[in-house]
């Protein structure tokens, strides 16, 4: 069990009821100075109950209830914990004048564009946090990765912390969270750099534990139909007190899904066309443990202690595929010769808002073997291939800030990281055939040092700046680089109703360390995987200029700049007849658009948003393997989000989502179009503890494109074979409050291909 400190020093928690003594639900309570300088905020749960932790050493405090049906309270307190607040209901009808409210969807708080959680989400189809995340304006979902318009890639961070857990492991563990314990989300397009992270973010802010209800958790279940059947199973529970917090959570997702793809390739070999035609089956099964425990001890009213242990545990893996076509016949069967473990442990200490220091540990391993036969005229190929990887690395980092004369504040800070990355790779032959020249064993070490300087000043009320410069040195084997990282963040508020904000960041991307040994894998008789050592990693460069108008309406015009970009594609190999996938730095990739939201209301029973993305993509190689190709492409993605109110005696909601996407590009290759339409009804019951949920998501199996590459000496088409469609029931049972933070644990680099 391991022990750990939250960055809370004090709570005041209440009830807020009616004049009946009835609890009133998602009243919003902000707390402030009695010079009204804003502290910190909360909203009531479907118990009236609500929670605040603050840092300020004041006795005396302001707090200001609000309620779209109810008179807004405001009064001050004085060393009072506990409360009890009575709202007033409104007279809403005034002769034949009806007067009507809405609270704003978004707010700027500290620089930061802020999302009301609980509104956003009211009626939703949602019973976690990462399907929460995908109804903020903004974001959605391609390939398994979230994507926030705008920006070249999107990092979610949980209470303001940025650690290193790998990113599919991240959304495994968002999906296990119950939604309602959201508060709010921060989208940054510029992280401040204090949070050890570059570019985009989405900071997930979680409502505080209820100290008064100790014994707080959530069980859950799931059951998803696809073309296989899955199903996942958690449970989740939180002890708090006001020093000390522990939080368990544990997840088991097992996932089965098909990979058919076939491959229609006119090859050019020795001169001549050969028309291969491969058809590819393919089974993925596996089942994974997901174990947290985290412990928060505050020392004082400044300082405190936050230790977490994460461990994911993959015992089996089953993966297997059958290619079959005009080139030759193959079969692949993949499994674990022992269980993919990953293990985490991190230690932080905070004294207060002005300084941060942590330690962190990872390790990681992964062990697999494939066996693979090919059957080919004159030609039988069949072996075994061990694959294996161990990595262990540490992250120091520390952080400081300072408030200064005239509304300025300094902040600086430093972070270092070292890994050892150890990856082997050993072929068997069962034919005595030598295939030993693809043997791989590597040894390589990773060092990343970097500092950075930055400044917050307010000019007046209107306009804040936020700034900073990041060096950083990083090596790994013969590679080294000295980098610059540059961020900026003006706001200007018009009216509390109408915001502008540019923003600017920099940023790296490192390739994952099995791409760096050179390793050779096959797919099947035709395609092979390839790594390449000499792989380097790409800038980004990201600008950003938005205009909120009434705290609802958002648009962003946008540029990306990817300076030698890198992505994996196949490649006709000249010199024999194999389709190469394989990881190629470009000259340049970017990215030029207009992203617009727009939320409307039909009635009381239908709220809507629509979202238009019309973006001009580009990208360029001089050196594409043996060819050049320059590709652009105007692409327009739009989608529109509808939340119907069936009931609310008894209460049951339902959605219906369509999202339409054009023609986009990949590099020297084109995607296809795509579309999906999602729907899905919520039932709401036993005094709001449990929900019943029906999702179908992708109902026509349309959202996997295809990818055509008719470009020089290459001539290819890669048709999908989707399994996008799902039809979900689950079942969550909650007893008490709940509060959860927790890091993430960045190894989207390890694992082998």
């Amino acid at each position: 069990m391991i022990f750990a400190a939250s960055i809370n020093a004090q709570i005041i928690s209440g009830l807020v009821i009616d004049e009946s003594n009835a609890p009133v639900e998602i009243a919003t309570i902000v707390m402030q100075t009695p010079d009204s300088v804003y502290i910190n905020s909360a909203v009531s749960d479907s118990t009236g109950r609500f929670s605040i932790r603050y840092n300020t050493e004041t006795s005396i405090y302001r707090l200001i209830v609000q309620h779209l049906l109810y008179e807004t309270s405001e009064n001050l307190y004085s060393n009072q914990n506990e409360l009890i607040i009575k709202l007033k209901e409104k007279e809403n009808i005034l002769g034949e004048v009806t007067v009507k409210g809405e609270r704003p969807l978004v707010r700027l708080i500290d620089g930061k564009i802020t999302y009301d959680m609980p509104q956003l989400i009211s009626g939703k189809v949602v019973s976690n946090a990462y399907e929460t995340m995908l109804h903020l304006p903004g974001v959605s979902e391609q390939n398994g990765v979230l994507t926030l318009a705008g920006a070249s890639s999107v990092t979610v961070i949980i209470n303001g912390k940025a650690t290193s857990m790998p990113y599919e492991n991240l959304m495994a563990a968002l999906k296990m969270y119950p939604a309602e314990n959201i508060q709010s989300a921060e989208v940054m397009y510029s992280a401040p750099p204090q949070y050890h992270i570059r570019g985009a973010a989405i900071n997930i802010v979680m409502k505080d534990a209820d100290v008064d209800n100790n014994f707080q958790g959530q069980i859950n279940g799931n059951y998803t139909q696809k073309y296989y059947a899955n199903h996942s199973e958690g449970a989740s529970i939180m002890f708090a007190t006001p020093k000390l917090d522990v939080d368990i959570n544990y997840s088991h997702n097992f996932n089965h899904s098909k990979t058919d793809h076939d491959i229609l390739s006119n090859h050019l070999f020795n001169g001549n066309i050969n028309k291969i035609e491969q058809f590819n089956r393919g089974i993925r099964k596996n089942n994974e443990h997901l174990f947290r425990i985290e412990t928060d001890y505050s020392l004082n009213d400044k300082s405190t202690i936050d230790m977490t242990y994460t461990t994911l545990v993959t015992p089996n893996i089953d993966n297997n595929e059958a290619s079959n076509g005009s080139l030759s016949n193959s079969i692949s069967h993949m499994e674990e010769s022992s269980p993919q473990q990953l293990h985490n442990i991190s230690l932080d200490y905070s004294s207060g808002q002005s300084f941060k220091a942590g330690i962190e540990y990872t390790y990681f391993k992964d062990r697999k073997i494939q066996h693979f036969q090919e059957i080919m005229a004159g030609k039988e190929t069949e072996f075994t291939a061990n694959s294996a990887q161990g990595i262990n690395r540490y992250r120091v980092f520390t952080d400081k800030s300072h408030t200064l004369p005239k509304d300025w504040k300094l902040n600086y800070g430093a972070q270092y990281m070292y890994a050892v990355d150890k990856s082997s790779q050993t072929y068997h032959s069962k034919v005595n055939e030598n295939i030993s020249a693809s043997n791989m064993d590597s040894r390589q070490k990773e060092y990343t040092t970097n500092a950075y300087l930055g400044f917050e000043k307010s000019i007046g009320e209107k306009l804040s700046i936020t700034a900073a410069i990041t060096p950083e040195y990083y090596k790994l084997g013969n590679y080294d680089e000295w980098t610059i990282f540059p961020s900026l963040e003006a706001t200007y508020v018009i009216s509390p109703s109408h915001i502008m904000q540019l923003s600017f960041s920099s940023d790296k991307t490192y390739a994952s360390y099995w791409e760096l040994h050179g390793a050779v894998g096959y797919l099947n008789s035709y395609a092979e995987v390839h790594g390449n050592p000499l792989l380097r990693p790409y800038k980004d460069y990201s600008s950003q200029f938005s205009y909120i108008m009434k705290n609802k309406y958002i648009i962003t015009l946008y540029h990306n700049y990817q300076d030698d970009y890198f992505c994996q594609l196949p490649y006709q190999t000249q010199n024999k007849l194999s389709l190469i996938y394989k990881t190629t730095n470009f000259d340049y990739k970017q990215k030029l658009g207009l992203n617009l939201i727009v939320p409307f209301n039909l009635g009381n029973v239908v709220s809507s948003r629509m979202t238009l993305n019309g973006f001009y993509d580009k990208v360029k190689a001089s050196d594409f393997h043996d060819i050049s190709f320059e590709n652009n492409k105007f692409v327009l993605y739009s989608r529109l989000d509808n939340t119907l109110n069936i009931s609310s005696k008894p209460n049951i909601k339902a959605e219906i989502a369509g999202a339409y996407m054009t023609k986009n590009i990949q590099g020297p290759g084109e995607l296809s179009t795509l579309w999906n339409m999602d729907t899905g009804v919520k039932w709401t019951f036993f005094n709001n503890l449990a929900e019943l949920r029906v999702k179908g998501t992708d109902l026509f199996n349309s959202w996997s494109p295809n990818m055509i590459m008719k470009y020089n000496t290459q001539d290819l088409r890669l048709n999908i074979i989707p399994d996008s469609r799902s039809i979900s029931v689950s079942f969550t049972f909650k007893f008490g409050g709940y509060d959860k933070s927790y890091e993430n644990i960045s190894t989207s680099r390890f694992g082998t291909k």
